[in-house]
């Protein structure tokens, strides 16, 4: 396929993904290509949009999210749960660090 022909479909692709938010009122935070990031104190963190585990040890945990690298870092990180949905990840953590254009 030509990249006129890929830029076209992805257009196309874009301008149906708006109408669909629109017509079903869904808000900009839920479909942007940012990960959803929620916390719970310092003792866990749940990642939503999260695309792959770039690194995981007991002290760094360290997420692809598309436009960002998501760095947790903290003592005895453990992966509590991983899909394609949502990342959920404890431990005592100590500083998220971000890399990337978000």
């Amino acid at each position: 396929m030509s990249s006129s022909g890929k830029k076209s479909r992805e257009k196309r692709k874009s301008i149906a993904g708006e109408k669909l938010k629109t017509a079903l009122d869904i808000p900009e935070i839920l479909t942007a290509e940012l990960p959803h990031i929620e916390a719970e104190g310092n003792r866990e963190i749940s990642v939503d949009g999260c695309r792959g585990i770039i690194e995981y040890t007991q002290d760094k945990v360290r997420l692809n999210a598309g436009k960002l690298i998501i760095t947790f870092v903290g003592d005895d990180m453990e992966i509590k749960a991983y899909s394609e949905i949502q990342t959920v990840i404890s431990g005592n953590i100590l500083s998220v660090e971000f890399e990337g254009q978000g």
